[in-house]
C-alpha cells in the first residue's frame, strides 16, 4: 500500500507543478505571458567565471626542503641558513636558465645552467650556509627567537616563464646583552 500511495505522489507532484505553471501564464495578458517565457528561454544556466586555456604553458618546478638558521657564534651573533638541498626541473620542451636565492630581498645566490632539464644544488656546495644575524630574543616577534628572514628562490626557463618558492625562517636568539641601568652617585 505504501509502495502504490509513494509512486502516486511522484506522479502527482510534476503534474501538480505542470497545471500551477499552466494556470498562471492563463491568468497573464499575452504580452506579459510572452515576455515570461522569453525570459526563461534566455536564461543562461551559470557558467565558471575562469577556465583554464587547453594550451595553458606549464612552468618549472622548484625543489627546495625547508631551511634551517642555526648558530654558527654565538658570540659574534652569527647564524646561517642552510638548505639540505635545491632542485629545479624545466617544463616539458623547456631548459632552465638560472636559479636565484635571495635573503631578504638581497641576491645570496645565483645558478646558471646552459641547456638543462633539471637543476640540483646539494647543500654541500653553501659551505656554511648564508650568513646572517642571529638578532637578539625578539626581534624576529617571538620573544625566546632571534630575527626572522624572507627567502626567495626563483627559477627562470627559456620560454621566458619563472617559477618561485617562499619561505620565511626564523633564527635562534644570538647574543644576549644585559643593559645596567646608568645610576650617578652624587
Amino acid at each position: 500500500m505504501k509502495r502504490v500511495f509513494g509512486g502516486g505522489i511522484a506522479v502527482l507532484l510534476p503534474l501538480a507543478l505542470l497545471l500551477g505553471i499552466w494556470w498562471s501564464l492563463t491568468r497573464l495578458s499575452p504580452a506579459q505571458a510572452r515576455a515570461a517565457t522569453q525570459a526563461v528561454v534566455t536564461e543562461e544556466p551559470n557558467q565558471r567565471l575562469r577556465q583554464e586555456a587547453p594550451d595553458a604553458p606549464t612552468i618549472s618546478f622548484i625543489d627546495s626542503p625547508t631551511p634551517q638558521c642555526q648558530i654558527v657564534d654565538r658570540e659574534k651573533d652569527l647564524c646561517a641558513i642552510r638548505f639540505y638541498y635545491l632542485q629545479v626541473y624545466a617544463a616539458d620542451t623547456q631548459y632552465i636558465i638560472s636559479m636565484s636565492v635571495r635573503i631578504d630581498n638581497r641576491i645570496r645566490g645565483y645558478f646558471s645552467g646552459f641547456f638543462q632539464d633539471a637543476m640540483y644544488v646539494p647543500g654541500d656546495m653553501f659551505a656554511q650556509g648564508y650568513s646572517v644575524r642571529c638578532g637578539p630574543p625578539g626581534s624576529g616577534g617571538n620573544a625566546y627567537l632571534g630575527k626572522s628572514y624572507t627567502i626567495v628562490i626563483r627559477a627562470r626557463e627559456t620560454g621566458g616563464l619563472s617559477s618561485s618558492n617562499y619561505a620565511t625562517v626564523t633564527c635562534p636568539a644570538g647574543l644576549r646583552v644585559t643593559h645596567l641601568p646608568l645610576v650617578r652617585r652624587n
